[in-house]
């Protein structure tokens, strides 16, 4: 037993001095070479700007006629007996009545006799009444004829605007190409007021008052007065006393006077409204130190505008209240033209940054139209040789 208890122990302790000399034999084992990784290092070829961008406002035209009227009614001729509306007053039928004894002891009440007059009646302004005791009531209009075309600048405006640019390599040594694609929006407001041409019209009605005059403007008929009556036994009564001024329940003449006038119709045209525009183009690049660089780019530019057009026209006449016609319109169009910007763009970290600059852009110019059955009247929104500044940040991914 001893002998291959032995013999094992000997193969073994051979085998284990074999196996560490050729440890010692073998060749070290290599550190691994790190020095590529480099190429397994993302490089961003994209670069976000957002920021804001202030731009002068479009060019405005205004130009167009339009006619304000009065919405009365006061008849066609002066014959009639009708309720007639003015604008500064109205004449309607007479609405006294008579009791009639009916002769079986009751009472009937009947409309009162023609007479010519009526007890149905108002005016607002003393300046309707005559030195000679006559009451005026007038209808107005103006037919709006002026042809000018005014113009206006729009203010500027500042609105947002975000871009991605992709890198497209190398053109030169420090010069890089990438193309750009952008957008954002700015605001349209203009506005306009002013003095117009116009034809007046004025027609005036003329009322007998039957040599009495009427109380201090406004007055409304009929009228009466409530007083308090002491009673013999000390109590106290109400006593009413009709106060109506009678007036001729028809015109006794009628006239009819135009002038033309250069002052007393105002019109406010007004434009608000927004438009969007969208850039795509190559953009050129000088590096100028690691960290800074000039930009310059062109390329195509489109535009969606969207706007309200509004006119209000305006007359004060010489009696009555303002004469006054709001209108307006919406419109959306699209626009396509060019632009150009420069910048400069300067990298804070790896990744962040931003920049500033300038940009030019022209995209066409659009009508915008107001027509209805008294008016016509056109604006025009220019928006060539739009400039302005742009600056915000910028994100490399």
């Amino acid at each position: 037993m001893k002998s291959p208890r032995l013999v094992l122990s000997l193969g073994i302790l051979f085998t284990c001095a074999l196996s560490a000399q050729e440890e010692r034999q073998a060749p070290p084992t290599e550190i691994p070479d790190f020095s590529n990784l480099d190429e397994f290092i993302y490089v961003p070829k994209s670069t976000m700007q957002f920021g804001a961008r202030n731009m002068s406002g479009p060019k405005t035209s205004f130009s167009g006629k339009g006619k304000l009227t009065t919405d009365v009614q006061s008849g066609t001729d002066i014959l009639g007996l009708e309720p007639r509306t003015y604008h500064d007053g109205s004449v309607s039928i007479d609405a006294r009545t008579t009791v009639v004894d009916n002769g079986d002891g009751t009472t009937s009440t009947l409309s009162a006799p023609n007479d010519g007059k009526t007890n149905t009646w108002n005016f607002i302004s003393d300046k309707q009444l005559t030195a000679d005791g006559y009451m005026l009531f007038r209808t107005y209009s103006a037919d709006i004829t002026d042809t000018r075309i005014r113009s206006r600048d729009a203010g500027r405006t500042s609105g947002m605007e975000l871009g991605v640019a992709y890198d497209m390599g190398k053109l030169l040594n420090r010069f890089d190409w990438s193309i750009i694609a952008a957008a954002g929006v700015n605001d349209i407001a203009s506005s306009l007021e002013d003095a117009v041409a116009a034809r007046l019209t004025t027609v005036t009605d003329t009322y007998n008052l039957f040599g009495r005059l009427p109380p201090a403007a406004p007055y409304s008929a009929p009228s009466s007065v409530t007083t308090s009556v002491v009673n013999a036994d000390g109590t106290t009564s109400s006593d009413t006393a009709d106060t109506t001024t009678l007036l001729s329940n028809r015109p006794i003449d009628r006239s009819r006077v135009s002038a033309d006038d250069s002052s007393s119709v105002r019109n406010r045209w007004k434009l608000k409204g927004a438009y969007y525009t969208v850039r795509v183009g190559p953009s050129v690049s000088f590096q100028i130190t690691t960290r800074l660089r000039a930009m310059a780019s062109a390329g195509f530019a489109g535009v969606y505008a969207g706007s309200t057009y509004s006119v209000n026209e305006a007359f004060q006449p010489e009696t009555g209240a303002e004469l006054s016609v709001d209108l307006e319109d919406e419109a959306t169009k699209f626009l396509v033209g060019y632009y150009a910007d420069a910048t400069l763009q300067f990298d804070a970290t790896e990744r962040t940054g931003f920049y500033v600059g300038a940009v030019y852009q022209a995209t066409g110019s659009y009508d915008q139209e107001i027509a209805t059955a008294n008016a016509n009247y056109v604006s025009n929104v220019d928006l060539n040789g739009l400039n302005g500044f742009r600056a915000g940040l910028t994100y490399k991914f």
